[in-house]
C-alpha cells in the first residue's frame, strides 16, 4: 500500500508542474548563473585600478590567464594577480589585490619595463609559508628576457633577484625542499653561454656559482630536469652542434659543488654527448631516472635507399662521475610515432627499411644478416587506420600491437624472429611528446 501511495504522489506532481498548478518562473530555466558578490567585488576593484589599461596576460609557460589566483603570503586565502598594460613610462603591471572577507583591495603593483610578460611562475623559495612570484618579461625583439623574483610577506612586496635570461628553469638541485633557480644567458666576454644557480640562504635568493656551457646560448634547443642518479637532481641543456648534430651539457652538484659534469677542461666542450639526431634526453625506461640517447646507424642494405640513415638509439644513464650505464636500445619510427624496445640478439647487424605491403600500404621491416650472409627477416610493422583497421590486424598472420585512436599497429613476425607474441607487445611503445624532435625548452 505504501508503494501504491509513492507512485501516486509523484503522479500527482508531475501533473501539477506541466499544468501551472505550481508555483515557479519558467524563466528560471534559462538564467544564466549569477555571479558571486566575490566575484562583482573582484571586478570593480579591478577596473578601478586599471583604468584605460588592458589586459596582457604571459605569452608562454603553464600559467597564461589575465587573472589568476594563489596564496602567496601563505594565510590560507588566495591573492588575486591582474596581468595588464598601460600607457606609463614602465607598461607592463601586475596588480596584487587582496580579498578581505566580500571586498578586494589593491595592496601593491609590480611595475616593469618591456613589450609583453613572457611567463609566470610560483614556487617555494624562501621556506617560509607562501610562494614566491617568478616573473619574465620580454624587453624587445633583439634584447634578452628580463626574470624578477618577489615575495609577498605583510602585505608588501620585496624583490629578491632581478636579471636578463636567455632561458631559465628551477628545481631543488640540493635536496634541502626550496626551489633553486637555473639560469642561462649569453656571455659578453665569449661565445659559449653561461648557466648561473641561484639559491636561497641568508635570506637572500643569491647567486652561487656558474658555468660554462658548450655553445651559445642562441643555439639551446631544450631544457630538461630530472635524476641524473638516485637523489641526484640535474639539468639536461640540449643544444644544437651544427645542422645535423645536438650535444647535450649536464648540470649537477658534483664533488666540487655546481658544474657542467659533461664538460672535457681541454676542449670546453661536453664532446661525448654530440650525436648525429635529434633525439633527446627522457625517462625512457619509466625509472625514475633521465637516460641520454647516443644514435649509432643501422647497416644499409645495398640497393635499397629505403634503409639508408636508419639509427638505433642506445640510451644510458650518465654518473656525476662521468661513467655511463647502458640501459636499453631501441629503433624509433617518428613518422608513426612509436618505438620498439630491440632485443640485444637483434643489435649487431640490424637493418631497418620500409617494404610494401599489398597494393597500397607499406609496413616497417626490420631483419639481419646471418652467418651466411643472406638476410632474415625479424619482423614487420604495419599501421592501419579506417573501417575495418583492427579486423585487418588480425588477418594473414598478423597481430595486433598496440593502438592510438584510430590507429592500429600489427606485427608480421618474420621466420628469424623468436619472440612471442606478447614479448613483442611489452617492447612496442608510443612515442610520448618530450621525445619528439623539435625545438623549445622545458
Amino acid at each position: 500500500m505504501k508503494g501504491k501511495w509513492s507512485v501516486a504522489a509523484m503522479i500527482l506532481l508531475v501533473v501539477l508542474l506541466f499544468t501551472g498548478c505550481y508555483a515557479f518562473d519558467s524563466d528560471d530555466f534559462y538564467a544564466l548563473p549569477k555571479r558571486s558578490e566575490k566575484y562583482r567585488s573582484l571586478q570593480a576593484a579591478v577596473e578601478e585600478a586599471m583604468g584605460d589599461g588592458s589586459y596582457s596576460a604571459p605569452v608562454s609557460g603553464a600559467n597564461r590567464q589575465t587573472i589568476q589566483q594563489v596564496d602567496l603570503d601563505g594565510d590560507g586565502v588566495e591573492e588575486a594577480l591582474v596581468f595588464c598594460k598601460m600607457d606609463a613610462e614602465r607598461p607592463l603591471k601586475v596588480l596584487i589585490l587582496k580579498q578581505s572577507r566580500e571586498d578586494y583591495r589593491v595592496i601593491c603593483t609590480l611595475e616593469g619595463d618591456g613589450s609583453a610578460f613572457d611567463s609566470v611562475q610560483y614556487a617555494q623559495i624562501d621556506g617560509e609559508p607562501g610562494l614566491e612570484i617568478l616573473l619574465s618579461r620580454r624587453i624587445g625583439e633583439q634584447v634578452q628576457q628580463f626574470l624578477s623574483v618577489y615575495s609577498l610577506k605583510n602585505d608588501t612586496v620585496t624583490e629578491l633577484m632581478s636579471s636578463r635570461y636567455a632561458a631559465f628553469t628551477t628545481l631543488d638541485i640540493d635536496g634541502d625542499q626550496l626551489t633553486d633557480l637555473f639560469l642561462l644567458l649569453a656571455n659578453p666576454n665569449g661565445p659559449k653561454a653561461i648557466a648561473d644557480l641561484y639559491r636561497f640562504h641568508d635570506g637572500e635568493l643569491q647567486k652561487e656559482a656558474e658555468a660554462s656551457l658548450s655553445m651559445s646560448a642562441d643555439s639551446v634547443k631544450r631544457i630538461l630536469t630530472g635524476n641524473l642518479a638516485q637523489d641526484v637532481p640535474a639539468v639536461f641543456v640540449a643544444s644544437a652542434y651544427d645542422e645535423n648534430n645536438l650535444i647535450t651539457d649536464v648540470f649537477a652538484m658534483g664533488e666540487k659543488g655546481f658544474a657542467n659534469i659533461t664538460r672535457n677542461d681541454e676542449s670546453g666542450q661536453s664532446s661525448q654527448t654530440v650525436r648525429n639526431y635529434y633525439v633527446y634526453s627522457t625517462d625512457i625506461d619509466n625509472d625514475g631516472l633521465i637516460e641520454m640517447p647516443n644514435t649509432l646507424p643501422l647497416q644499409p642494405i645495398a640497393g635499397d635507399e629505403g634503409s639508408e640513415g636508419q639509427y638505433r638509439i642506445v640510451w644510458y644513464n650518465l654518473g656525476v662521475d662521468g661513467a655511463r650505464t647502458e640501459k636499453m636500445t631501441t629503433y624509433h619510427n617518428y613518422g608513426e610515432g612509436w618505438f620498439l624496445y630491440l632485443p640485444e640478439s637483434w643489435c649487431e647487424n640490424l637493418c631497418v627499411t620500409k617494404v610494401q605491403i599489398g597494393e597500397s600500404r607499406s609496413g616497417t621491416e626490420f631483419s639481419t644478416v646471418d652467418e651466411t650472409g643472406d638476410r632474415v627477416v625479424l619482423l614487420t610493422v604495419i599501421a592501419y587506420s579506417g573501417d575495418g583497421a583492427e579486423a585487418q590486424c588480425e588477418q594473414e598472420g598478423r597481430f595486433l600491437l598496440s593502438n592510438r585512436g584510430d590507429v592500429f599497429f600489427a606485427a608480421l613476425m618474420g621466420e628469424g624472429c623468436t619472440l612471442t607474441r606478447e614479448e613483442l607487445q611489452a617492447r612496442f611503445s608510443f612515442i610520448s611528446l618530450d621525445l619528439l624532435p623539435g625545438e623549445g625548452t622545458n
